[in-house]
């Protein structure tokens, strides 16, 4: 029943009150009565009469204490405080309520992961900026304006959001360190200012920067740790356009050059070769880039996927180097070689996730899906470090799945919860994009910003900002697979962490369409985890420092390769027991040795 509008509610709650307040009173004068009675009773009486009149009134007053604490904590819990706002922010707040987190996200997909908080109960805020924005509900209005049992009060989604014609989302991080946050009333903006209670920026400063509380706040970028780490730094422009070293932001310059003055044939070859081999596939092509340090990934790659009975057909591989494309040509799949524009990357292997190599390579993972997305077609863009347990492309077509198709880009998710990654974390090693005029521009302006890409040696990273930036000003609609709220997708989060997950794929009880070895320092690694899961097909005499070595270059021909690299059975070999694989390898060192436990227990 409403408060407002129902006369005789009120009068009975305004009686019901003065009632209350009758029996406080009574309840005083009572105990003042008693006491003075005591005080003044005959000394001289019977001992038996005295401790029966003690008894009585001890226990009474028990008992009227009781109750009046009972009717004054119901009437401080049924009644409202005062205003959450005050009227000098009521131009954008007039009041505030709490909903669950969990309920909120499941009832609107903002494509970003779920951060798991066990133990730890969280809830969201809902701001009203007017009064029109309020619950209709007359009750729950003024709870939303002023709050109730001393706190804000909590509604139901459906309940909170019901007069709601737009929602600004703001993702704030669950954390301990001292934090505030600052609305002002003003322009709109839809960028948050980070501040931070560090040294001015120096070259001295540069990184020991941490926070001193004894210093003012200081604008600093949104991805500056609190140790004042800038995790988004930006090239150094060269001081004298005549030095030998151009940097990477001349450098980039120059390589867009390239890229403007022959874009249109690119496109032209490329469009000839997807018709003439038949890449296309629902409109899709399964894209991968590669260099000959990588080329035993490819291989095990195209061989795994052979040996399940997948199609390849459409998977178009960009080479970023001569043997690599003959390696791809002799695997039997379709292959460009956009010499022009790749051929100065290096061909070595890269040590390290972020060494130079890797860093370069990033420039082929741009090119390679803009090409293809600027003819039309979507794009499943992979790395080469996967295996195929079915083909994932149904999954991404399939209709009736309602609650994908509503997304531009889909992405696995990094599992990372690093700063420079979020909010979407997501993984630049497998993703689904569809093309339209979004994610066409989305990958132009990864394309301008190559020298960000290189001297911040992450693809990913500069790509995760775009994709924050993008779907906040045009409404690209991006999605990332839980990590652990889905288990299609799984990474190197689950070789290395999740290993309910990777028992699940051993048994053969996951839904996982593919397995992504990221999360792993070297290519050397990979080889060894993929051999113990039972999960490589690349024979021995197709392994090589140096992929030349592999190839008769006059030779060559489509599919010449499969056969002499290609195992029909998976290549099986222990090497480590703190880490998954198909059968236990109990007599395997471990790699990791902080770790303690082995994966078969």
């Amino acid at each position: 029943m409403a408060f407002a509008g129902n006369h005789a509610f009120r009068r009975f709650f305004t009686f019901a009150t003065l009632l209350k307040i009758c029996a406080v009173s009574f309840y005083f004068g009572y105990r003042n009565a008693v006491n003075e009675s005591e005080s003044k009773s005959n000394t001289n009486a019977a001992a038996s009469d005295c401790a029966t009149s003690t008894e009585i009134s001890a226990t009474l007053r028990r008992q009227i204490d009781s109750r009046v604490n009972e009717e004054l904590s119901r009437a401080q819990k049924e009644s409202y405080t005062g205003k959450l706002f005050p009227d000098t922010v009521k131009e954008y707040a007039v009041g505030a309520l709490r909903v669950s987190r969990d309920e909120m996200l499941k009832s609107y997909d903002f494509g970003v992961p779920i951060k798991n908080t066990p133990g730890i109960k969280t809830e969201a805020i809902i701001i009203y900026n007017k009064d029109s924005s309020l619950p209709s509900n007359s009750e729950l209005k003024k709870a939303a304006t002023h709050g109730k049992n001393s706190e804000m009060a909590k509604a139901s989604v459906s309940e909170a959001m019901e007069s709601c014609d737009s929602l600004n989302v703001i993702f704030t991080a669950l954390k301990n360190d001292p934090e505030c946050h600052l609305l002002i009333g003003n322009f709109e903006s839809y960028h948050i200012n980070r501040w931070l209670r560090v040294p001015e920026f120096n070259k001295e400063t540069k990184k020991h920067r941490e926070i001193d509380h004894t210093l003012p706040l200081r604008h600093v970028g949104r991805i500056t740790t609190n140790k004042g780490i800038d995790e988004f730094d930006l090239p150094e422009f060269p001081k004298n356009f005549k030095q030998a070293k151009k940097g990477f932001l001349l450098e980039h310059f120059d390589r867009l050059s390239t890229f403007l003055e022959n874009v249109d044939s690119i496109l032209k070859d490329l469009e000839e070769l997807l018709r003439k081999r038949n890449v296309v596939r629902d409109n899709t092509v399964v894209v991968l880039t590669v260099n000959a340090g990588q080329s035993e990934l490819l291989s095990n790659f195209i061989c795994s996927a052979r040996s399940r009975g997948l199609d390849t057909g459409n998977i178009l591989v960009f080479p970023t180097d001569e043997a690599s494309h003959k390696l791809a040509q002799g695997l039997g799949v379709a292959t460009y070689f956009d010499a022009k524009n790749l051929g100065i990357l290096p061909s070595g292997e890269a040590k390290a996730y972020g060494d130079p190599i890797f860093a370069s390579m990033m420039f082929a993972k741009v090119l390679c899906v803009l090409y293809v997305s600027l003819l039309g077609h979507d794009v499943l863009f992979q790395d080469v470090d996967i295996v195929w347990y079915k083909d994932p492309l149904p999954y991404f077509h399939d209709k009736s799945n309602t609650a994908i198709q509503q997304f531009d880009i889909l992405f696995q998710h990094d599992g990372s919860g690093q700063t420079r990654y979020t909010p979407f974390s997501a993984n630049s090693g497998f993703y689904y994009v569809r093309a339209n005029k979004k994610t066409q521009y989305l990958f132009t302006s990864l394309l301008y910003h190559g020298a960000v890409i290189r001297h911040s040696k992450s693809h990913q990273q500069v790509l995760v900002q775009l994709l924050n930036e993008h779907s906040s000003m045009f409404s690209l609609k991006v999605k990332v697979f839980d990590k652990l709220q889905t288990d299609m997708f799984p990474g190197g989060f689950h070789y290395h962490q999740d290993w309910d997950t990777m028992h699940a794929i051993i048994d053969g009880k996951s839904n996982a369409y593919l397995l992504h070895m990221s999360w792993t320092e070297n290519k050397v690694n990979k080889l060894l985890f993929f051999r113990q899961m039972g999960e490589w097909y690349v024979s021995d005499k197709c392994i090589s420092k140096d992929v030349s070595n592999l190839i008769d270059f006059g030779e060559v021909t489509d599919g010449s390769l499969v056969n002499q690299c290609c195992s029909k059975e998976p290549i099986f070999s222990c090497h480590f027991k703190d880490k998954p694989s198909k059968i236990p390898c109990p007599d395997s060192p471990r790699i990791d040795p902080q770790k303690g436990k082995s994966f078969w227990k």
